[in-house]
């Protein structure tokens, strides 16, 4: 019996065998060549009839468990990490322009004063107490010199948030104590002292006294406006002032 047709017989009843090398390749190359001639004859191979025979439809709900009479909304997925998913907002407000101005006297070499423009400049009776502030210090003078102005937007239209204006205004403000260097300002108004001192020097407004710089120190007033509405507002402003005057004078 021919080898190749026991070891086929002995598969059908189920026997095992050893099976040579050779045989198999043997077996691989009659497949081969029957393939080849069924091509040259017009036939398809046989792993190509079953490459083309139509399968059976999937039952794609099955396979994913759905219920398609009782759906159920799917769940919003859910962000990647580091991805950061931001919400519409619908008629979000434009950004509210910030304008402020500043006056700046240089009362003298030493003495730099600027308070906050509030609606107006400075009336007649404000600069008269603001002179009187000034000599009861010892400065000796008869009239304020010119007034600055320094104020934000520097030019129509431009635009900038808080921690913008605060470095133009830093920026301002030391370009001009480098240029003219100080050992005194003197601020008048809350708004003076919020919009040209950074907030990290908080802590030292409560004291009414901060240090600005090396050779430069702020002393807070109350505003002009204040003082003259409140005349109590002097006698703190006078407290704060004593910093200035001599060691005799003081006593």
């Amino acid at each position: 019996m021919n080898q190749q047709l026991q070891h086929q017989y002995l598969q059908t009843l189920g026997i095992s065998q050893y099976v040579p090398r050779d045989t198999v390749y043997e077996d691989v190359a009659a497949e081969s060549s029957a393939d080849a001639v069924a091509k040259k004859d017009g036939q398809i191979p046989s792993f190509e009839i079953a490459a083309k025979t139509p399968k059976k439809p999937v039952d794609v709900a099955a396979l994913v468990n759905l219920d398609l009479d009782n759906k159920k909304p799917a769940s919003p997925a859910k962000p990647k990490a580091g991805i950061t998913v931001s919400p519409v907002v619908e008629d979000a407000q434009p950004a509210i322009a910030i304008e402020v101005s500043f006056s700046f006297w240089q009362a003298t070499e030493e003495l730099l004063v600027c308070t906050a423009v509030e609606g107006a400049l400075a009336d007649t009776n404000e600069m008269q107490l603001l002179t009187n502030i000034v000599n009861a210090i010892g400065c000796g003078i008869n009239r304020l010199p010119q007034m600055e102005l320094i104020e934000w937007p520097p030019y129509p239209n431009a635009a900038g948030d808080e921690s913008e204006v605060r470095e133009f205004l830093a920026t301002l403000l030391n370009a001009r104590l480098d240029s003219k260097p100080v050992k005194s300002i003197l601020m008048l108004g809350d708004s003076a002292a919020n919009w040209l001192l950074s907030p990290d020097l908080e802590q030292q407004k409560e004291t009414g006294r901060v240090v600005f710089s090396e050779q430069t120190t702020a002393l807070l007033l109350p505003s002009l406006s204040s003082m003259l509405e409140n005349p109590q507002q002097k006698a703190h402003a006078w407290k704060t002032l004593q910093y200035l005057l001599p060691v005799s004078s003081q006593s």
